[in-house]
């Protein structure tokens, strides 16, 4: 391969603290590691790397997003999440451009201009060919499997306690738990639902821990590009239930390694949630199998995954083959 030389890489968000700006920093990191281009971080609002959601082993400089496009030439990289979209730098800014596309509603209409698309999952995948006629490839995800915290086996946690994870249009999540609130009320009163968690404002590990003191986690998400956080409550050994949120079609299989279904049959929710925790042993058994799912997301799956699309994209070659 006749490699090319690029020497920066300029990854919009990095810092922000959310899972797809996390992945967007690890490509960052993989730039740099694998293929000796520096990374920069670039800050479209205050945040910084201080805010204690998530750690960062490899802490790039930080520069404003202004200085970013008044720097930015044809010899760098320039890797964005779509829900950036708003600012159109593949119509402005030179350099290759690569787009992670992680989901189909944070944005209104996709920056076409971009050199390079890759979809986090099958569903986001077939959103940008139907809509914008793209084939990309599909890369999901990652779980740090090496630093999930040690919880109680899923027989030692509370029998019927259920940890509901808050995530999406409020709006729709309101009305999907009033709805569900009600129908068990009515049929099952002996379940008790926690208090609701959300992964905003929380350091990773807490909520990784929060999650696995439950044996029955619920996702009332409606629409993920992925879903990662119910994919961590399978690698924390915990029964998910819930909505499949689209995007999580590429890892939930419905009544083998979870009990889901599509938005918005809350009904049916319900009816799997009951039953469920009316069938312990069948229970543990999606949780294993959840467990088990969840193992196959590795971050070293996810790194030479990169590499190679690396590789072809922007033909260059790794330090290290």
């Amino acid at each position: 391969m006749s490699a090319r030389r690029f020497r920066r890489a300029f990854v919009i968000g990095a810092y922000l603290p959310n899972g797809g700006t996390l992945m967007a920093y690890h490509l960052g990191r993989i730039l740099e590691r694998d293929f000796g281009i520096a990374a920069v971080a670039v800050a479209v609002g205050d945040e910084t790397a201080e805010h204690g959601i998530h750690d960062y082993d490899l802490r790039m400089p930080l520069v404003p997003r202004e200085q970013m496009e008044r720097e930015i030439g044809a010899d760098d990289i320039l890797i964005v999440n779509p829900s950036f979209s708003v600012y159109q730098f593949g119509w402005r800014l030179p350099g290759f451009k690569i787009s992670y596309v992680q989901d189909f509603k944070t944005f209104a209409l996709l920056d076409r201009k971009f050199d390079h698309y890759v979809a986090i999952s099958d569903f986001v995948g077939k959103f940008l060919r139907t809509v914008y006629d793209l084939e990309t490839r599909v890369i999901p995800p990652f779980i740090n499997l090496d630093r999930l915290p040690h919880t109680p086996d899923w027989s030692q946690r509370p029998e019927a306690v259920v940890l509901p994870y808050r995530k999406g249009m409020p709006e729709v999540w309101d009305l999907s738990w009033q709805r569900l609130r009600e129908i068990l009320a009515a049929r099952a009163p002996h379940i008790i639902l926690a208090e609701p968690v959300a992964a905003s404002g929380i350091p990773q590990q807490q909520l990784l821990a929060r999650i696995g003191s439950v044996r029955y986690f619920l996702a009332l998400s409606a629409a993920e590009g992925f879903g990662l956080v119910p994919l961590e409550a399978m690698a924390m050994g915990t029964t998910v239930i819930g909505y499949d949120g689209f995007g999580g079609r590429q890892y939930m299989r419905p009544d083998d390694n979870c009990a889901v279904a599509p938005y918005p049959q809350i009904e049916r929710v319900a009816e799997l949630l009951i039953a469920a925790v009316g069938d312990p042993e069948k229970s543990l058994q999606m949780a294993r199998r959840g467990r088990q799912t969840a193992v196959g997301y590795s971050y070293a799956a996810f790194r030479r995954a990169w590499i190679d699309e690396f590789c072809q994209a922007l033909q260059i070659a790794p330090l290290q083959p």
